[in-house]
């Protein structure tokens, strides 16, 4: 059979096919533009983490194949972070978390590796008040110039890590979610308490602690739109509890849990015990512990290809700290988020609230509670960046006095290098 077609008719099929033809082309090139771009945002928000050892573990949840054929490295690294601080009383020029350090991977055997890390840091302005950032980056208990920040070794196998030293914490995993301000923030997780950073108890960068991080399952079928479990737990031979001369808790143990979509949404818990010797307990009535140090945090985290929105949600007994050393029992919500508003610029918000639970007369009239606005400027991504931020404060931190902190400015640089 011949099918003949009028001049017009094959004009309009030829003119279809042009049409047709392109759009599928252009629906698959979307996707790939899609995908490149949510990679990149996954690159950004993991270079913006502070645990290192975290943004390798989500190499190997993402791309566990390409993990194993990475060759061997040994790298060095700085980052210089300077903060102007102006209050109504003040002003500071300071350190804002400079630190430096060194990092080694080795493969021993097919997917099989030894790793290693140490970083010191550095307080290159002595003049930094903690009044102003009563979390932050965490201070080193002693107040050296130059202190150690992380210092461990492990193996990395298939599903997980194992390792010993100074590292972040299991608890830290949740509460990294919304410690991302620059110049404040972390106070209301319990991650940094006591003054410290979160050493001792083992919230924060935790002392000579043995910890496993662990990825279990392949999700198929109905859970394929989940990433494999996450499970961190460590133990934590018994350290010194701040302000409490040469007594020491027990041990600490701790563990966090994240359950992550295939589109970055993240939900998590930790909780971090450490135990204090009941015959302790009457000589420690006098700064307000009452009893076992408990902390518990549930966080939320979820992000796309212009923005990243997070909150955690703490209970804490016993862990934090009055400005003169009190403790008391708190609960907390943190909250931290940012967007890309045009070219390098990118506006920042978010809060801290923590407050004594009910009867801690102990803590007088203790509040912490801003809420910070900002904008950062990037050269790379968040590694390198200048950013300035308004924190609104109405926080009262001493059990002695009524008196509110007042608003804070803060210009800063953060300028990572890798050599």
């Amino acid at each position: 059979m011949q099918i003949s077609l009028s001049p017009f008719t094959a004009l309009l099929i030829a003119a279809t096919l042009s049409i047709t033809v392109p759009a599928s082309a252009a629906t698959d090139q979307e996707k790939i533009q899609n995908s490149i771009e949510l990679d990149a945002a996954q690159e950004r928000e993991q270079g913006d983490a502070e645990d290192p050892l975290a943004s390798r573990q989500s190499d190997k949840t993402n791309n566990p194949s390409l993990q194993s054929i990475k060759p061997n490295s040994f790298s060095t690294y700085t980052s210089l972070r300077f903060r102007y601080r102006q209050t109504t009383h003040e002003t500071i020029f300071a350190d804002g978390g400079t630190r430096a350090g060194i990092n080694g991977e080795y493969q021993i055997f097919p997917d099989y590796w030894v790793i290693g890390r140490g970083e010191v840091g550095f307080k290159l302005f002595d003049k930094i008040d903690q009044i102003f950032d009563p979390g932050g980056q965490g201070n080193d208990r002693n107040g050296e110039d130059i202190f150690l920040r992380l210092g461990y070794v492990g193996l990395e196998t298939p599903s997980t890590f194992l390792t010993f030293g100074k590292n972040w914490s299991t608890y830290y995993q949740i509460a990294s979610f919304t410690d991302r301000f620059q110049g404040t923030g972390a106070g209301a997780s319990g991650t940094f308490n006591a003054g410290t950073d979160g050493g001792a108890s083992g919230t924060g960068r935790a002392d000579e602690v043995f910890q496993t991080r662990l990825h279990i399952g392949n999700p198929r079928g109905l859970l394929s739109r989940y990433k494999p479990f996450n499970l961190n737990l460590q133990f934590q031979p018994g350290e010194k509890i701040p302000h409490a001369q040469s007594t020491r808790y027990q041990y600490s143990a701790g563990f966090s849990a994240i359950l992550e979509r295939q589109d970055n949404l993240k939900i998590g818990i930790a909780a971090n015990y450490a135990a204090i010797a009941s015959e302790d307990l009457s000589s420690l009535e006098s700064i307000g512990i009452q009893g076992d140090d408990l902390s518990v945090l549930l966080g939320f985290q979820w992000f796309g290809k212009k923005w990243y929105a997070a909150t955690t949600f703490s209970w804490l007994d016993n862990h934090m700290t009055t400005q003169n050393g009190i403790y008391f029992k708190a609960w907390g919500s943190e909250g931290y988020g940012h967007y890309h508003i045009w070219d390098k610029v990118w506006l920042v918000g978010g809060w801290n609230y923590l407050e004594p639970q009910h009867g801690e007369e102990q803590a007088g009239s203790y509040v912490l509670r801003y809420v910070v606005l900002g904008l950062r400027y990037t050269f790379k991504d968040f590694q390198r960046m200048i950013y300035a931020n308004i924190r609104f404060d109405s926080s009262r931190l001493s059990s002695t006095s009524n008196e509110e902190l007042s608003n804070v400015y803060t210009i800063g640089v953060k300028w990572d290098f890798d050599w």
